[in-house]
């Protein structure tokens, strides 16, 4: 009987888990790669909680556990799930500040480009 809640929490966590995800990569707060892993791991938490076969690992687990394992679980998802979306955002940032750098950069050459003909005319 604590087999089968364990499983629907763990089947729950996966389809909150994938909820978040696509929510996430659709307002940009997930990089394309972070989102598809984080979109695996809950499919793969989905599988475990509803197959029967692939949960025969939480049989040996004892009753008091189990409160304890849910908790913990939700917490390490949840916490690694807001650490990636940090970590992509500041991947985006980065990339952006980069394309910045870039267009400043040929700015300033075409800026010194301009400023030696420029001399070369006064030269003449």
């Amino acid at each position: 009987m604590t087999e089968d809640v364990l499983g629907i929490v763990i089947v729950a966590e996966g389809i909150v888990l994938l909820c978040m995800d696509f929510g996430s990569y659709a307002y940009r707060k997930l990089t394309e790669s972070m989102g598809l892993g984080w979109g695996c791991i809950s499919i793969v938490l989905i599988l475990l909680g509803a197959v029967p076969g692939l949960s025969d690992w939480c049989r040996g687990v004892p009753r008091e556990a189990y409160a304890a394992f849910i908790l913990i679980s939700i917490v390490v998802l949840l916490g690694t799930f807001c650490v990636s979306c940090s970590i992509s955002q500041l991947i985006r940032k980065n990339r952006e500040l980069a394309m910045h750098v870039s267009l400043l950069n040929q700015e300033n050459e075409r800026i010194l480009h301009d400023l030696e003909v420029l001399r070369e005319q006064k030269e003449k």
